[in-house]
């Protein structure tokens, strides 16, 4: 991604010339020395860097990977950790994290995963060797190079001569790859952490999940440090292999020398899809049709490289975000806090809830299959440049002449039009978090659950496609009830939540869960409206989508775009007067337009706008 506005020009000698990722406590960019050469260029918060605690840390961190030198490991070659805003250059990696990986093409089968396990044995073995102990090794913090993976970001490593950080009140690690250990005595763990960090990280390698998965960190830790491993999926012998990775007893574990005899017999051809029946919800579409890349998967191009803004989870711009309850409170976040910092270009707040979606050095969103869905032949398209109406918020009687309605999927459809359902189908309502399976809840790095903060609504995680098939088998059951109603299509809202997320989730994601929904629609009759989201309208027709529901499109100067896409099947909703005089002046003999108060309140209710040109 560009340089962002305030983004500094140079570092340390070197130009920086892109962002390759971010994380809570930096910022890593693609830099480049006088002589051309590239590097990832890790900088710090301009904020932590008066943090003393921190300082020493970084210190510490830029000590340890100086120390840390072989083929999996990527080597620091510059570093100022005592500069106002302390820095550290490490070799420039080209490749995807695991966690992005696997999170776009599914599980590793085969060779993929004999090189990927055994050469973080061999990482191990360089990081131990020196006497340091990683403390993190996690899918974010593996680079999928083309040559093998690189371990990266020794922003919580431990030197065993050093004298340890006291940290009061923080949790440092990452629960799901945390050893015992780790949460019963931090500053007295040892290289067998690091192996069982790796057990984990081989079982969310070859099935897609973590083997301790709680709800909160605090039933992760308990999971870790208690439980048995959810070894689901894995077969033999890495499944031996990653139980005694996962002993709780460190003295139990197997050493390196003898865990790299162990992995050296892993298959190392894929095995086929027919013989892992346990793991078929994790297999995505592009490895159920055979296509596995290399090991070092290099990215195809698509959509999130065009450089398009978005919004992150604590910010919100207003565009396309008119929901359909107010806003009543937010819980209180968990207090548990993870001091890692990304390195090598990529954010280290992923790991919480399995996968990441921040683009990684060299790589792209992956677009969607170019052969478009084709609708059943019952599908009926809403009628073009009629007066219609926007009650996600509260149903009532339509007013004279209105032809369309949107309505919530909890209401009945209006009688005598074509009415259109909307579902909330990415994120999800405070009075329907409970009807959720926790485990589908989008999780940062510490465990806590992400939320849409504007609207007090938890983000599901559909980054693997087990997940989004999951999520569609819930959503399914809503567009089943809406045909059953007799409504003519469905909305599922918030298809633009990887813009608001660009942390976690990208847009191949959000594509991919909608594809599903449009193809269960399709079957029910049902037309599928795209909402909002213009960064995809180029996929609509390999989506599904058969017309669109605009909010503020004149607003953002988009619907030319929408009416373009769609040819003129749009239904435009406006929630300002500049908006609506802006739609009504250049589309009002076109498409659909109406303004609509803010909450889209029910008529009747205080603060009700409906207005059409």
């Amino acid at each position: 991604m560009s340089l962002s506005p305030g983004d500094p020009e140079s570092m340390g000698g070197y130009t920086l010339v892109d962002r390759l990722g971010s994380g809570g406590m930096g910022v890593v960019y693609l830099g480049r020395s006088e002589s051309g050469r590239r590097v990832a260029v890790k900088v710090v918060h301009a904020p932590y860097a008066q943090d003393k605690e921190f300082r020493i840390r970084f210190r510490q961190e830029v000590a340890a990977a100086r120390r840390v030198s072989g083929a999996f490991t990527a080597p620091v070659v510059d570093a100022d950790p005592d500069a106002p805003q302390p820095w550290m250059a490490t070799l420039y990696v080209p490749g995807r994290t695991l966690s992005d990986v696997v999170a776009k093409e599914g599980p590793l089968r085969g060779t993929e995963l004999r090189v990927l396990a055994l050469g973080l044995v061999e990482a191990l073995r360089d990081i131990h060797r020196v006497g340091v102990v990683h403390r993190d090794l996690k899918p974010s913090n593996v680079l999928m190079a083309e040559d093998g993976p690189r371990v990266i970001d020794f922003g919580i490593s431990y030197a065993v001569d050093n004298e340890a950080l006291t940290v009061t009140g923080r949790l440092i690690g990452t629960p799901p790859f945390m050893s015992p250990e780790q949460f019963a005595a931090p500053r007295e763990v040892t290289g067998a952490s690091d192996v069982f960090s790796l057990g984990s990280l081989l079982v969310y390698a070859a099935t897609g999940n973590r083997p301790f998965d709680g709800a909160s960190p605090y039933l992760t830790g308990y999971q870790v440090m208690y439980e048995a491993p959810d070894l689901s999926g894995v077969d033999e012998p890495l499944r031996s292999i990653a139980e005694r990775c996962l002993d709780k007893d460190p003295a139990a574990r197997p050493g390196l020398d003898e865990l790299r005899r162990m992995l050296r017999e892993l298959p190392k051809s894929a095995v086929p899809v027919a013989a892992v029946a346990p793991m078929a919800a994790d297999v995505p579409d592009a490895l159920e049709a055979g296509r596995r890349g290399s090991p070092g998967r290099p990215a195809a191009p698509g959509p999130a490289a065009d450089g398009r803004k978005a919004e992150t989870d604590d910010t919100r711009t207003g565009h396309g975000r008119r929901r359909r309850h107010v806003l009543v409170g937010l819980a209180a976040a968990l207090a548990v806090t993870g001091v890692s910092i990304a390195a090598v270009g990529l954010g280290s707040l992923r790991d919480g809830a399995s996968s990441s979606s921040s683009a990684a050095p060299g790589a792209a969103v992956l677009s969607p299959s170019a052969s478009a869905p084709v609708p059943a032949a019952k599908v009926t398209l809403p009628p073009k440049h009629v007066r219609w109406d926007y009650q996600i918020g509260g149903a009532y009687a339509p007013s004279a002449g209105v032809r369309v309605v949107s309505r919530d999927h909890g209401s009945e459809p209006a009688p005598g039009v074509y009415s259109i359902c909307n579902i909330n189908a990415f994120q999800v309502q405070q009075d329907e978090r409970r009807d959720w399976d926790s485990g589908l809840l989008l999780r940062d790095a510490e465990g806590h659950v992400v939320y849409d903060k504007g609207w007090g609504e938890a983000v599901l995680d559909i980054r693997t496609a087990a997940k989004r098939r999951r999520i569609a088998a819930e959503l399914d059951t809503w567009i089943d009830e809406c045909a059953a109603r007799g409504y003519k299509a469905v909305e599922p809202d918030n298809y633009d939540v990887f813009t608001r997320f660009p942390k976690y989730l990208e847009a191949a994601q959000a594509e991919a869960l909608m594809k599903l929904l449009s193809a269960h629609a399709h079957e029910k009759g049902l037309a599928v409206a795209q909402k909002n989201t213009a960064e995809l309208l180029a996929d609509r027709r390999s989506v599904g989508l058969d017309f669109a529901v605009a909010e503020e499109c004149a607003e953002w100067d988009e619907c030319g775009e929408f009416a373009e896409a769609f040819d003129g099947n749009v239904l435009v909703v406006e929630y300002t007067a500049k908006g609506m005089a802006r739609a009504c002046s250049g589309w009002g003999g076109t498409l659909s337009i109406v303004r609509r108060d803010e909450q889209v309140v029910p008529k009747g209710a205080t603060g009700y706008v409906h207005r059409t040109c």
